[in-house]
């Protein structure tokens, strides 16, 4: 994998992740995604989690999501790499490749993949320093 040159893009929008309980009506969470450019919602047995392209506010009086802090854990000041062009099954190690390199350089990510290409969160002190890390192992980075 580490012959494959990469294209990928890393996104100027602030991202927030956001866990809830299973139990969580889909009208509790879905103003938070309302109108948001990029969003993904994963649920599993054990929760439901929103990856939203926003900074989320825990101080906006008028927040869609009214749950007690306990069931509503929030994780702000997320950036996204965007593995850029439509990814084929059949490929293999591009996210061994992309998240053991920030690994080595103690760079925690949060992944997200979807039917064409995967992306990968990393806090915003990190943005750069995983752009580098890229840059050094051959991939190409643009800046939106």
């Amino acid at each position: 994998m580490t012959s494959m040159k990469l294209k990928l893009e890393l996104d100027s929008l602030p991202y927030t992740i956001h866990r809830l309980p299973t139990s969580t009506p889909a009208s509790v969470y879905f103003p938070l995604i309302e109108d948001q450019e990029w969003y993904s919602i994963t649920k599993t047995r054990e929760e439901i989690s929103l990856v939203v392209s926003h900074r989320y506010d825990t101080s906006n009086a008028e927040d869609p999501v009214l749950l007690p802090d306990d069931q509503h854990k929030i994780s702000s000041g997320w950036r996204c790499f965007k593995v850029k062009g439509q990814l084929d099954f059949s490929l293999v190690g591009i996210m061994a490749n992309l998240s053991g390199a920030l690994a080595e350089k103690a760079i925690s990510v949060f992944v997200v993949s979807t039917y064409d290409t995967d992306y990968i969160l990393v806090n915003e002190e990190s943005a750069l320093p995983a752009k580098k890390v890229f840059e050094s192992i051959g991939h190409t980075v643009e800046v939106l």
